[in-house]
């Protein structure tokens, strides 16, 4: 019993330790900040190695890790939504705050750019912003992402192409220039300066 739970324990090092960086990125991208990411990370590798005998396929081991991943963070996210609600004044503020003057190659390269871009991604519903991450940070295959979500390969490239449609509007709406409002005592005032 024991040389069966150190093989296991050496099996389970072997196939899960050379994805920790991939699930710690995603885990990032999903939470948005460090410390709530290595705790998903690591709450993630805990489910995964009291439950390895579940591993049916070890050449699947990196979209069940991604799979457990998104489960935790789907629980802690449910349960944060719950506790912290955003006013709609200060969303109402945050659309209100934007760049006037860059055009969209400027907004998406500079820092300040890169950052919105990131304010935009997490913006995004949760379905939408794990596409994203898994297709273009990760760099995986719309079936690896189907797997790994457990969707169909259709509903990852419509939730791709939601995702995009609602990138661009986001960072559209940042990168137009605000508009003057014209009230009506603008209409009263004199043409020439006298």
């Amino acid at each position: 019993m024991i040389f069966k739970r150190k093989t296991s324990r050496d099996e389970f090092k072997q196939l899960s330790y050379p994805h920790m960086k991939l699930l710690y990125n995603v885990a990032l991208r999903y939470c948005g900040n460090a410390f709530d990411a290595e705790d998903i990370v690591q709450e993630t590798y805990l489910a995964a190695f009291k439950n390895f005998h579940q591993l049916r396929e070890k050449s699947k081991c990196k979209s069940w890790l991604l799979k457990i991943l998104r489960n935790n963070f789907l629980k802690s996210y449910h349960k944060q939504k719950n506790m912290q609600r955003l006013n709609e004044t200060d969303y109402i503020e945050f659309l209100e705050t934007g760049m006037t003057d860059n055009d969209a190659d400027t907004l998406l390269f500079s820092e300040s750019g890169r950052l919105t871009v990131q304010q935009a991604i997490d913006r995004l519903p949760v379905k939408y912003k794990e596409v994203l991450t898994l297709y273009y940070l990760d760099e995986m295959l719309y079936k690896d992402i189907a797997d790994s979500l457990d969707i169909p390969i259709g509903t990852v490239m419509s939730r791709l192409t939601r995702a995009r449609e609602r990138l661009k509007s986001v960072l559209l709406k940042k990168a137009a220039p605000k508009k003057k409002k014209i009230s009506a005592l603008d209409f009263k005032k004199p043409l020439i300066p006298a």
